[in-house]
């Protein structure tokens, strides 16, 4: 699809849900504090099993090939894997439902995992590998772990809720072992917010609001923070072109509802507004990755 139709169809999307919809009262309010994280997870935990993975991956695909299939979502762990070696201490940030974690420790046997979430890893112990440990916290404090003592950390799609990146990756910085790596996937903005026009800042605000996160930051004020924390950026990829396939996907699943707006009102009035907004996402992703406003990116930071 062309980029510039792909804007247009966002302007006009959002003109069309503003029809039914106070856009400006959903930005509004708190979005992505601790409390308000744990409940998008809650709210959204079947709607992800539902439309992302049955198994519990939680990121979005990369197709490589341009087409899409189901295989696809090991991507993102297994570009973690390259860097796994030998008795290998792994971290993971955000683990969610355990899909990479456990993935990864039945795939290296011989590494010690570790993860972090705000809320606990909801498997029974004979599903989880002897390699395994998991802490309830919030990343933002990992005192807990020692200075020099990870040799891989990696997260996906869950820094983007963080309002204090710096704080997160000074972290990153102290509890990584000279020469270890961090594995980000995450969305970013193509360009910085204020350089898009007053419609795609509050699609943008939206999209950031529904998934309660914290407004998403450009590539460029990623790559400063990076370096700001004392790391060093060693792969920065932009796999937007090849999510496209995922977000028509989900886009499609959006518009039977989004596009008709007497079920979209019933909708929101009788699910929970993390649920809805979450809908959002959806119905906007395609054409914003497509327009060039928003993208997917893959870095591999380095403690020197």
């Amino acid at each position: 699809m062309n980029p510039n139709y792909s804007n247009y169809k966002l302007h006009a999307k959002m003109a069309a849900m503003e029809k039914f919809i106070n856009i400006d009262k959903l930005i509004d309010g708190d979005k992505n504090s601790i409390k308000q994280i744990r409940s998008y997870y809650r709210i959204n935990n079947w709607a992800y099993r539902r439309y992302h993975s049955q198994d519990g991956f939680m990121h979005f695909r990369v197709s490589p090939n341009g087409c899409f299939t189901d295989e696809d979502i090991y991507y993102q762990p297994d570009c973690v894997s390259e860097y796994i070696k030998p008795n290998s201490v792994v971290l993971e940030l955000g683990f969610g439902q355990g899909a990479n974690l456990l993935y990864l420790a039945h795939c290296h046997p011989d590494a010690r995992f570790i993860g972090v979430d705000l809320s606990p890893l909801k498997k029974k112990g004979k599903d989880i590998p002897s390699n395994v440990t998991t802490y309830e916290l919030d990343y933002n404090d990992l005192s807990q772990f020692s200075d020099n003592s990870v040799d891989v950390m990696y997260a996906f799609e869950t820094i983007v809720h963080n309002s204090h990146k710096e704080k997160v990756y000074s972290e990153v910085y102290r509890v990584l072992k000279p020469g270890g790596v961090i594995v980000v996937f995450d969305y970013a903005l193509a360009s910085r917010l204020e350089t898009y026009d007053a419609v795609v800042q509050k699609a943008i605000a939206i999209t950031s609001k529904g998934g309660a996160s914290a407004m998403i930051e450009s590539q460029e004020e990623l790559n400063e923070c990076y370096v700001k924390c004392g790391l060093k950026v060693e792969k920065c990829i932009n796999h937007t072109r090849a999510t496209l396939p995922d977000l028509k996907r989900l886009e499609r699943k959006a518009a039977k509802i989004l596009e008709r707006p007497k079920l979209a009102r019933l909708m929101f009035w009788l699910l929970p507004e993390q649920f809805v907004t979450n809908i959002i996402i959806g119905y906007l992703g395609y054409d914003g990755g497509n327009a060039g406003v928003g993208a997917y990116w893959e870095w591999v930071l380095q403690k020197p």
